[in-house]
């Protein structure tokens, strides 16, 4: 019973520490920087699950893309937001 309540209770410390994982990505091109930011977020139970380029932009109202940001977060399941600025 003892070791049962011990792995009960150290399960979520390990999750934790197993699920820390930060990544960035950027990308630049030549375009001038916008003031329009387009934001397409990864959802685990939406039908929609569309985090390219092309949705960001089209969520933001971009046609000329300057800078793109990925962002994954793991934290048991990945989390993945892309955002994109431009005109």
């Amino acid at each position: 019973m003892k070791n049962k309540m011990k792995m009960l209770a150290l399960a979520p410390i390990a999750a934790l520490l197993l699920s820390s994982c930060v990544s960035q990505t950027f990308m630049l091109t030549d375009n001038p920087v916008g003031n329009k930011k387009g934001v397409a977020k990864l959802k685990f139970f939406a039908k929609d699950k569309d985090i390219t380029l092309e949705a960001a932009a089209r969520k933001g109202g971009i046609t000329k893309i300057s800078i793109v940001e990925t962002r994954v977060t793991y934290f048991i399941l990945p989390f993945v937001k892309t955002t994109v600025w431009g005109e």
